[in-house]
C-alpha cells in the first residue's frame, strides 16, 4: 500500500489572486476609457478590492505633448469662422477726367514737361491760358514765358500751396488741370498774439497789420521772384524767407549797396536785408515784376501809415501756405 503525502491546497490562493489580477485589470480598463482628468470608479469582482484614482492615458498624453503658441489658424477639427473678403481698391482718380476730349490731349501732352523761363511752344501757351483764367497772367497769350509769366507761375504755386520754383511741372499741370481752388486764408496762431504783428501771407500777397489778434488793416503786397541780379545781372528766383523775426530798425530812405538811394523809402527792418516797404516799382508795373526778397508796398499811403505806426521790437512773421 503506497503511501501519498497530501499535497498543499494551491487552488484557493490562485483564485484569490486571479480575482484580484482580474479587479485590477479591469480597473486599468475602465479607468482608460474615463474621461480625461476624472477618477475611475472602483468596479466590484466579487470582493472587496480598493482601486486608487488612475490617470487617463489620454490625458497623460495630451500633458506629456510639447505646447505650442496659438495661430489664430482654424482648428484642423473644422473650418472655423470664414473671413470677410478683402475690399477692393477704388480705381485711381483720373485728374483730367473732368476735361474735354481736346483740352485732356493738350495737358496729356505736357505732364512731363517742364515750363520755365524762356519756355516756348504749345505747352507755354497752354499755361499762360490756364493761369490767365485765374486771373494772375492779365497780359497776352504769347507761347512764349517772359519774366512776367514766370512770377505768375510762382504766384499761382504759392497760392495753392505747392513748391514755389517758377516752373511748371506735373504738379502745377494737375492742379491747373483740376482748377484746384487757391488755398483759404487762414491766419497761423503766430500771428494771433498780443500786441502788433505784422503778418505776411504770400499765398494771397497780403500784408496783415493786427493788434491783440484782430486784423486793423490790409495792405496788398509783393514778394520775391524772378529777378535778376543787381551788380551780376544774373536771373534767379529771390525768394521772401518764412518765419519770424522782431524789427530792429525803421528808416525813411535807407542807403543799398546794390539799390542806391532812395530805392526802399519808408522802410520797416525786420531782416538783414528783406524790409518792409514803399515800392515804386511795384506801384508802375504791378506783379510783372518781383522784389529780391522784400515786402513791396505798392501804395505809398499804405507804407507810410505802416512805417508809422510800427515800433521798434514789433514781431513780423510771413508764412505760405501749404497743401
Amino acid at each position: 500500500m503506497s503511501r501519498t503525502q497530501p499535497s498543499a491546497p494551491r487552488s484557493a490562493p490562485r483564485r484569490a489572486l486571479a480575482t484580484v489580477s482580474v479587479g485590477v485589470l479591469v480597473a486599468l480598463l475602465a479607468n482608460a476609457w474615463a474621461p480625461a482628468g476624472g477618477a475611475a470608479a472602483a468596479v466590484p469582482t466579487g470582493g472587496a478590492v480598493a482601486t486608487a484614482p488612475v490617470p487617463s492615458p489620454t490625458a497623460t498624453l495630451l500633458t506629456s505633448l510639447p505646447s505650442t503658441p496659438s495661430t489664430g489658424a482654424p482648428s484642423p477639427a473644422g473650418p472655423g469662422p470664414s473671413a470677410a473678403p478683402p475690399t477692393p481698391e477704388p480705381p485711381p482718380v483720373d485728374p483730367l477726367a473732368g476735361l474735354g476730349k481736346k483740352e485732356r490731349a493738350a495737358f496729356r501732352r505736357c505732364l512731363s514737361v517742364a515750363v520755365g523761363p524762356g519756355s516756348g511752344g504749345p505747352c507755354a501757351a497752354l499755361l499762360q491760358k490756364k493761369l490767365k483764367q485765374v486771373h494772375l497772367h492779365p497780359w497776352a497769350v504769347t507761347g512764349r514765358m517772359t519774366v512776367a509769366g514766370v512770377n505768375a507761375v510762382l504766384n499761382y504755386q504759392r497760392s495753392r500751396g505747392l513748391k514755389p520754383t517758377g516752373v511748371a511741372t506735373r504738379a502745377t499741370w494737375l492742379a491747373l488741370a483740376a482748377r484746384a481752388p487757391a488755398r483759404p486764408v487762414e491766419l497761423p496762431r503766430k500771428c494771433l498774439t498780443k500786441g502788433i504783428v505784422i503778418c505776411v501771407d504770400q499765398g494771397h500777397r497780403r500784408l496783415f497789420w493786427m493788434r491783440d489778434g484782430k486784423v486793423v488793416r490790409t495792405v496788398k503786397v509783393r514778394l520775391g521772384g524772378y529777378n535778376s541780379h543787381p551788380k551780376t545781372g544774373t536771373w534767379r528766383v529771390f525768394p521772401t524767407a518764412n518765419g519770424t523775426w522782431r524789427v530792429y530798425d525803421k528808416q525813411v530812405d535807407p542807403k543799398s549797396e546794390n539799390y542806391g538811394s532812395g530805392a526802399m523809402p519808408y522802410s520797416v527792418m525786420f531782416y538783414p536785408d528783406m524790409y518792409v516797404h514803399y515800392s515804386p516799382g511795384f506801384h508802375s508795373v504791378g506783379y510783372a515784376g518781383s522784389s529780391h526778397g522784400c515786402v513791396n508796398v505798392g501804395s505809398l499811403s499804405d507804407a507810410i501809415w505802416i512805417f508809422r505806426h510800427t515800433p521798434i521790437g514789433t514781431r513780423v512773421h510771413i508764412f505760405t501756405p501749404r497743401a
